[in-house]
């Protein structure tokens, strides 16, 4: 009686793994189009190459937009042909990771690097204050430990699109340690994505990434003017050292329409 009702109405009940179908394929439409635009003014290194799997990663997405992901995806694939690996900083629950990975299967045999803790945030400084307070914790001292995901999160993700395991390197503790005890760095790196939200540990990312990266390498600082202080903080402060020498580095701050985060390409 109820399909009968529904269907005299126009309607009909679905499930909603065929709604989900239903929306996953507007999507892929909508990426497409998007990508026909993006490519139609962009330079040939930097042009998108078809990746049927990628719609289906930047609706996984959490905490990237999929407009800040493009910006990724067009970098990473302007960094493809020079020198070093790929790393992200702060990885959560790897989604970010896999979009990452499926984006250098098939287009560069580089390795993918991923640091994070998997112990949440780390304690904020005073250069860390509170923009937006994303889960209405009430101060910035709250978020410490917050965010925190499991290694085998991360794992699962890279195994669901098979990308090989002697191709991505998982960094697990606090960037400070990693960068100092760790044993499998990378010896130079042509892009990163630093997603580590605080002060401390993007300016420690910053400092370490400056001495690998050849000339074009590019860095996206997620979160720049959001949620803390503490990323453009740090992001500035790197370029007001770095660039009092010499112009190492080119700045983009895209429209906030696109999401809140910097664009940094080394250029000496």
């Amino acid at each position: 009686m109820i399909k009968a009702t529904l269907a005299a109405l126009g309607y009909k009940l679905s499930h909603v793994s065929e709604l989900q179908q239903v929306s996953l394929g507007n999507f892929a439409n909508l990426v497409e189009a998007y990508e026909q635009r993006i490519n139609e003014s962009a330079t040939p290194a930097s042009q998108l190459p078809i990746n049927k799997l990628r719609p289906k990663l930047l609706a996984r997405l959490l905490g990237t937009s999929p407009s800040e992901a493009y910006f990724i995806i067009q970098a990473l694939h302007q960094c493809k042909d020079l020198n070093g690996d790929i790393c992200e900083f702060g990885v959560a629950q790897g989604e970010t990771s896999a979009l990452i990975a499926n984006e250098i299967a098939h287009t560069t045999k580089k390795k993918l690097h991923l640091f994070d803790s998997f112990e949440g945030l780390p304690k904020p400084t005073e250069k860390d204050q509170l923009i937006n307070d994303i889960y209405a914790l009430g101060s910035m001292d709250a978020y410490a430990g917050k965010m925190a995901c499991s290694e085998d999160m991360v794992r699962s993700r890279m195994q669901a699109i098979s990308f090989p395991l002697n191709r991505h390197v998982i960094h697990k503790g606090f960037i400070e340690l990693s960068i100092e005890n760790d044993k499998n760095l990378p010896d130079a790196v042509c892009f990163a994505y630093v997603d580590f939200d605080f002060y401390e540990p993007i300016k420690l990312a910053l400092q370490y990434l400056h001495k690998l990266m050849p000339l074009g390498a590019i860095i996206i600082v997620d979160d720049y003017n959001f949620f803390s202080t503490g990323a453009k903080t740090a992001v500035d402060e790197f370029l007001e050292e770095k660039n009092s020498i010499e112009a190492f580095y080119s700045l983009l701050i895209p429209d906030v329409r696109y999401g809140y985060f910097a664009v940094l390409t080394k250029i000496s």
